[in-house]
C-alpha cells in the first residue's frame, strides 16, 4: 500500500469516523514494525494529527504503555509535539503517570531536557505527579521523586489539593510513606490545607470515619 501511494494522494493521512489516521491507529495498538515503515515515509505523514478527542499518536502510545513505540517517536522528537494536549487537557506524561506505565514515564523523564513539561497542569489543576500519587502508582512516584528538583511536589490543584492530600485521601499507604520520607528533607508540605481548611491528615481521618 505504501508503494502505491504517491505524493499527491491523501491515503496516508485519511481518517476514519473517529478522526484516526493509519499512523494513529498503529501507535495506539503498539504495532512497532508497522510504525517503523510509516516513519520511513514521515515526510508525507502528519505525525501530530489529532483524533476527534484531540489525541495524537504520541499521546496514544503513552496512554496505552507501548514503550517501544514511545521510544521510536522520541527518536523523531524534532517533529513530534511532546507536550500536545488532548481535548480533556492531558499531556503524554500525565497519561503515562495516571495509568502507571513506569517504563514509559522513565523514557519521558530521560527526554525531559528536550522541553517535555514536567509540571504541566490539566484543567482540574492536576499535574503528572498528582496523577501518580492519586492513583497509587508507587513505582512511578519513586521515579518522579528522583527528579524532585525539577518537579513541583506541592503543586495545588483546583480546590487546593496537593499530591500528598490525594494519596492520603485515597488510602495509598506506600505512596504516603514515600512522601513522608521526603518530608524529612522539607520537600513535602505535610500540613497544607485545601480551600475548606482540610489537611491530608484530616481528610484521611474523615475517610476512615465514613467507613
Amino acid at each position: 500500500l505504501l508503494e502505491r501511494c504517491n505524493s499527491e494522494e491523501s491515503g496516508l493521512n485519511a481518517r476514519n469516523d473517529y478522526g484516526q489516521s493509519a499512523f494513529l491507529i498503529a501507535c495506539g495498538n503498539g504495532h512497532k514494525d508497522v510504525i517503523k515503515l510509516l516513519l520511513d515515509h514521515s515526510e508525507r505523514i502528519e505525525l501530530n494529527a489529532r483524533c476527534n478527542g484531540g489525541q495524537t499518536a504520541f499521546l496514544y502510545a503513552c496512554n496505552f504503555g507501548h514503550k517501544d513505540v514511545v521510544q521510536l517517536l522520541l527518536d523523531h522528537s524534532e517533529r513530534i509535539e511532546l507536550n500536545a494536549r488532548s481535548n480533556s487537557g492531558y499531556t503524554a506524561l500525565m497519561e503515562a503517570c495516571e495509568k502507571g506505565h513506569k517504563e514509559v514515564v522513565q523514557l519521558l523523564l530521560n527526554y525531559s531536557d528536550r522541553n517535555i513539561e514536567l509540571n504541566a497542569r490539566r484543567d482540574n489543576g492536576f499535574t503528572a505527579f498528582m496523577f501518580a500519587c492519586s492513583n497509587g502508582h508507587t513505582d512511578v512516584v519513586k521515579l518522579l521523586l528522583g527528579h524532585s528538583e525539577r518537579i513541583e511536589l506541592n503543586a495545588r490543584a483546583n480546590g487546593g489539593l496537593t499530591a500528598f492530600m490525594t494519596a492520603c485521601e485515597n488510602g495509598h499507604k506506600d505512596v504516603v510513606k514515600l512522601l513522608l520520607d521526603h518530608s524529612d528533607r522539607r520537600k513535602i508540605e505535610l500540613n497544607a490545607r485545601d480551600v475548606n481548611g482540610f489537611t491530608a491528615f484530616t481528610k484521611m481521618h474523615s475517610m476512615i470515619n465514613k467507613k
